[in-house]
């Protein structure tokens, strides 16, 4: 977590490392200024869905990183699941359908 030209919080940089962790690259090789940046990879639908499943356990166990995600941060699994869909929706790695033989 040695990248520290991001005004990222705490969880963030958890979360984003595990997700570049997922693809086999480095948080600090990732330019996240650089629009389009979760274009760079790409994993299959079962990587999103394992990584979204981590996130949102990730959020529900831990009360600051959903401090940081949530608006309304109760414990609440389902609120929990849908913040970790939205945030993959909106900034997961490209998913790509291996073909099928």
């Amino acid at each position: 977590m040695k990248n520290k030209s991001y005004n990222f919080g705490k969880h963030l940089i958890i979360i984003l490392t595990e997700m570049c962790k997922r693809v086999g690259t480095d948080f600090n090789k990732i330019n996240f200024k650089k629009e389009r940046w979760f274009m760079e990879y790409s994993w299959t639908q079962e990587q999103e869905d394992d990584f979204t499943n981590w996130f949102s356990e990730y959020l529900y166990k831990n009360k600051e990183a959903r401090q940081e995600f949530l608006s309304y941060p109760i414990k609440d699994k389902k609120r929990c699941i849908q913040a970790a869909k939205e945030f993959v929706f909106n900034y997961g790695w490209t998913t790509y359908f291996p073909e099928q033989v």
